[in-house]
């Protein structure tokens, strides 16, 4: 075992400032645990809630982010060999209360969120639960493979299962180039459905273009009579979100990056009888049953550019002005970077 791990370490909320290089005990991983040398680390925008911090929301810091994770076995599992390149789970339940039982761990009252109320993957090695590990399919690097787990899981959850999306219906993804939005794309595209999406540049509506999808600007959507929308944006689309929907319509929301502060027209609600739906994360099965579609080719990694980690910085930069199309990945240099005084 390492004498020594390193690893991006929040001790306060703020701006990137706060995001500091320490050194770190080593770990010792106990029964059915297994150690991985972490390659990449995906963001995500709960990375920017986790640093910025969140009022009425105790992240308990200190804290480790990163919950997308890509690395190398360094411990044989019952079914892997050490060496084998993996990703890992993003979130689990406590596994014994009655929502774990039943198979809907994002239920439980102790769920957690690998980077959130759970240490995450900025950091050279992690140790965790041996059923965590996910190989990652042949056909995919681990740069591209990191990219998938955290916003693959919402996508699924929130249309297969929160929003019982069906073959042939119509979709609006809001902010199509997002994370979530990528995956929310290709999930409806697997269903045969006809996929509008919304973007804030040309440039990046001539990429929804290049993937099939109506693309429009967030002030001018012309998809109407729309069975499902994928919300994450929150108070700048909910209007024309709403404004979207067919009579019978779901909206599905899982974030609100924009603000969560909304106007509700109840009328419009039940005379069109919608349904609002929210969702957050899914279950480890739902995660199995998309990871099959990766495994597959039928589902692929949208990755915008890839960063060494010891320039998060920069990278929540990208993420926080929305210039990234997919992913920003971080690539693992900590080992070498400049730690910083606790």
């Amino acid at each position: 075992m390492s004498s020594r791990r390193t690893g991006i370490v929040l001790t306060e909320h703020g701006g990137a400032e706060v995001l500091r290089v320490r050194s770190l005990a080593p770990q010792a991983p106990a029964p059915g645990e297994v150690r991985v040398a972490v390659t990449h680390v995906a963001l995500n925008h709960l990375d920017l809630w986790v640093r910025k911090g969140v009022p009425g929301h105790d992240f308990h810091l200190p804290r480790i982010p990163g919950s997308d994770v890509a690395g190398v076995l360094l411990d044989p599992t019952p079914t892997l060999p050490s060496g084998t390149a993996v990703v890992l789970h993003p979130s689990w339940g406590c596994g014994v209360c009655p929502a774990c039982l039943d198979g809907h761990q994002d239920r439980c009252r102790a769920f957690r969120i690998r980077g959130e109320n759970a240490d995450g993957g900025c950091v050279t090695e992690v140790v965790v639960p041996a059923w965590q590990v996910l190989p990652i399919p042949a056909h995919l690097a681990p740069r591209e493979a990191v990219a998938l787990p955290l916003t693959l899981l919402t996508a699924w959850h929130m249309l297969v299962t929160r929003g019982r999306l069906a073959r042939g219906e119509r979709v609006l993804v809001q902010a199509g180039g997002s994370g979530v939005g990528v995956m929310a794309i290709q999930i409806a595209q697997l269903y045969g459905c006809e996929v509008h999406a919304t973007a804030s540049t040309e440039g990046r509506r001539a990429l929804l273009t290049a993937m099939g999808v109506r693309a429009w600007p967030y002030d001018a959507i012309g998809a109407r009579d729309v069975d499902v929308v994928v919300e994450s944006v929150g108070e700048t689309t909910w209007a024309a979100s709403l404004r979207a929907l067919a009579w019978g319509g779901r909206l599905v929301c899982c974030g609100a990056t924009s603000g969560p502060d909304v106007h509700l027209n109840l009328r419009a609600v039940f005379f069109k009888q919608l349904e609002i739906v929210g969702a957050t994360m899914g279950s480890t099965g739902e995660l199995l049953r998309a990871w099959r579609e990766v495994e597959a080719g039928r589902i692929r990694p949208i990755v915008d550019r890839v960063l060494p980690m010891s320039r998060i910085a920069d990278a929540h930069a990208i993420l926080e002005g929305r210039a990234a199309f997919g992913k920003i990945v971080l690539e693992q240099d900590l080992a070498t970077a400049s730690l910083e005084s606790p």
